[in-house]
């Protein structure tokens, strides 16, 4: 498997997600939604890694026809650049993804209100909201310690305002 070109969902997985089956994971459907047939799998590694998943997860995703390469571009791409100067791959979906998957590892089947509330998640403003009552649901499940660390790892995830719309999609 190639991580240095863009991957596709396939029609069967386009058919998993819209049937909210449950034999994927959440970080599996999250990694899934993800892969936008645009992005290379490398510029996904940090948005994989914060999901607590890995390459061969998307490995597994090639190896059930869920992904298909993307046909290369006619026009001649430039080299990638270095891995110690690329940008991770910061979006709103993925702060909102990665906080859902570390909701339910931190609270299991608690996190049932925030993961509904997070289907009102649109925009950079309505995260910010979500992501303040997440932090307290985590701070009064799990202790103040691990809250704080939920959020900066959330954060972490959050573009820079100037180079993303402030709205999903």
């Amino acid at each position: 498997m190639e991580l240095g070109i863009p991957y596709a969902k396939t029609e069967a997985a386009r058919a998993l997600l819209r049937a909210r089956d449950a034999t994927l994971t959440p970080p599996l459907r999250a990694l899934l939604i993800m892969i936008d047939g645009k992005k290379p799998v490398t510029d996904l590694l940090p948005a994989i890694k914060a999901l607590s998943l890995k390459a061969e997860d998307v490995h597994g995703l090639l190896s059930r026809g869920l992904i298909e390469p993307c046909p290369p571009p006619r026009a001649v791409r430039p080299a990638p650049a270095p891995a110690s100067t690329a940008s991770p791959a910061r979006s709103l979906a993925a702060a909102k993804f990665y906080a859902l998957g570390q909701l339910t590892l931190i609270l299991g089947h608690g996190d049932a209100m925030l993961r509904h509330a997070a289907r009102e998640v649109v925009d950079h403003p309505s995260l910010m909201a979500w992501l303040t009552a997440c932090e307290q649901e985590v701070a009064a499940f799990a202790g103040d310690a691990r809250a704080a660390r939920f959020a900066a790892l959330v954060r972490e995830l959050l573009p820079d305002p100037t180079t993303e719309p402030a709205a999903f999609g």
